[in-house]
Parts: structure tokens; sequence; C-alpha cells
């Protein structure tokens, strides 16, 4: 695709109806035989667009894929994002974001695969990542934040996320829920999963990665028969297929509208956490290490830790750990 693409899509998006290839060579500052050739190009591409004799061009609909122009077209101005890698099949999004900041890259590149063959989740699970069903996207960010603090960057990340899939799917306020530290719930079953990773690069520079997951377009064959009775899709929980595009470019916006408070103004992310918590409240089973407390999970503290008192009154601050819920007494 040719450099104008993004900014061409940008234009047909947002016609109010047709626009004149004439037009559209002059708003973008190229030739008419450039913006032929685009569309062409976007065509072949997957894009719909239709041309009337006299009215021009009307953009009607995107391919089921990602494209890095698409996103572009979508996203709009950002201060967060900079650069937007696609692959087909990767190892590991996260993987290729680490490489980037290894090797010196600044922040704000966004990598999405269509599929990854060596997915992983915490505690080095694998990840589920079904071809062109899903969002599996990781961004390298290099935090204006004091390193001690960078353990919030989970808690800011989930609740971005719980913010974007509420509003694309226009579910009822509340509906999507944080099971702390890092999995997205609806109606109690897993839809996403964040895995936060640092590194440094040759000069000491340190970055993190913000890899993320989603269960979109899945259907229930699609997860493996272990999976079926606790994880879910965003479509088979609203009932209808989900724009991935538009799903990914929503975090995007989110990401940037919470990022000035991760240093300053935490306390706001805390409080949505807190209010989408699926835990807080209950009692719990968590495992950090090789250490398993039970207890009542009764808050978050101003660091996004969670707060635990167990059966003999002691209260436990916990920064990470699996926790377990069902069956509990």
């Amino acid at each position: 695709m040719s450099g104008i693409d993004a900014a061409l899509l940008k234009a047909l998006r947002v016609a109010p109806l047709y626009c004149a290839g004439g037009d559209l060579a002059a708003q973008l500052a190229v030739t008419l035989s450039a913006i032929e050739s685009a569309i062409a190009e976007l065509r072949i591409a997957g894009f719909e667009i239709e041309e009337r004799p006299g009215l021009g061009y009307r953009y009607l609909a995107a391919p089921d894929r990602l494209i890095a122009d698409d996103l572009w077209a979508r996203l709009g101005p950002s201060t967060l994002i900079r650069e937007i890698l696609v692959f087909k099949e990767t190892d590991s999004t996260n993987d290729v974001a680490a490489q980037l900041g290894r090797n010196g890259a600044a922040g704000g590149v966004a990598v999405f695969a269509e599929r990854q063959n060596a997915g992983r989740g915490r505690f080095g699970r694998r990840w589920q990542s079904a071809a062109s069903l899903g969002l599996w996207q990781s961004l390298l960010l290099q935090p204006d934040l004091p390193p001690a603090k960078w353990p919030r960057l989970t808690t800011y990340v989930a609740v971005a996320i719980a913010e974007a899939i509420e509003k694309t799917l226009h579910l009822s306020e509340g509906r999507v829920r944080i099971k702390w530290p890092n999995d997205i719930q609806i109606d109690g079953k897993k839809v996403a999963g964040i895995l936060i990773e640092t590194g440094a690069d040759r000069s000491g520079r340190s970055f993190a990665v913000l890899g993320i997951g989603i269960n979109v377009n899945h259907g229930a064959e699609d997860f493996p028969e272990e999976l079926v009775q606790t994880a879910s899709s965003l479509k088979e929980m609203s009932g209808s297929r989900i724009d991935r595009a538009a799903l990914a470019v929503a975090i995007f916006h989110e990401l940037e509208a919470w990022l000035p408070k991760l240093e300053t103004g935490f306390e706001q992310i805390i409080r949505k956490a807190t209010g989408r918590s699926s835990i807080l409240g209950g009692w719990i089973r968590l495992r950090a290490a090789d250490v398993i407390i039970e207890g009542l999970a009764e808050s978050l503290d101003l660091e996004g830790q969670l707060l635990v008192r167990d059966t003999r009154g002691t209260l436990h601050v916990l920064g990470g750990g699996e926790v377990t819920t069902g069956g509990l007494t």
C-alpha cells in the first residue's frame, strides 16, 4: 500500500457521501492519478469503495483484517502512538516489541499480529491466539514515571481496556470487570488478559511492553475444551461480530486518555479499578510464588496492590499472584 493510503481512507470516511477524485487530490496535495492508483490498491487490499461517475468515490467497508494504514486512518492525531506494525504471523508481539526496545527504539510502537505461534500469559502459560479472531497486540512504552511506580502499569492498562470494550460494544456501565491483577471479565468469564514486561536497551534506558490479548470474534468452538467454562469472547458476550480495528483504536484512545494519571492522579485509576473489581468484598485464595493466602479481598491500595485479610485478622499487601474465587468457604 502507498504512503497516502491512511490519509485517503481518513478523507473517505469523513466525507458525508461521495467525494470527487479531484477534491481528494487537492485535499491530499497529490495528483488525480495518485488517487486513482491508491483507490485501486485499497480495493485489492479488500476495502469496499464505490465509484459513481460525476459524483466520485464513497467508502463502504473495510476488510476483516488488521491493516496499519487503516488503523492510522481511524486513530487520528496521537501523542501516544508513533508507529504501527502489523504482522500476519509472529511468535509473540511482546517479543517483537521487546526486541525493538532492546535495539533502542523510542516508545510509541504498537505491534499487532493476526496470529501468534508462541503467545504467552502470566506464569509462562501459553496464550491461545486464534488466527484473525482476536486482538493480539503490544505497545512499547517508555513511561515518564519513576521505576518504583511501574507496577501501576497493569492497573492502568486494565482500566483502559475495560473502558474501551464497554464503550465499543455499548455494554451497560460496569458490566466489564477486572479480576485483579490482569484479567478482564464479562459475566464472570475471561475475555482479555494483560502481560506487562520490562527491559532496557544497550545504553541502560528502561522500557515497558504492554501486552494485550483479547478474545474478540471467537465462537465456543474456537476455544480448547479446558477453557470453554472459564473463557469467552466479546462476540459471544455481545451477540454480534466486533470490528477489531475499531476496538484496537478505542484502546489506544483510552490508553492515551489515562496516561497522564499514571504519576499524578493515579487515585482516579484506582477508583475505576475498584469500581470494576470482580473480587473485592469476596473470599479469595491467592497463590504468590510458593505462598497461598486465603482471606477477604478488602481493597486496592494507592499503588494498585491488593489488601487481603486472612482468618487470623492479618492484613496482607500483595503486588501480584493468581487469584481463585470459586468453591471457597
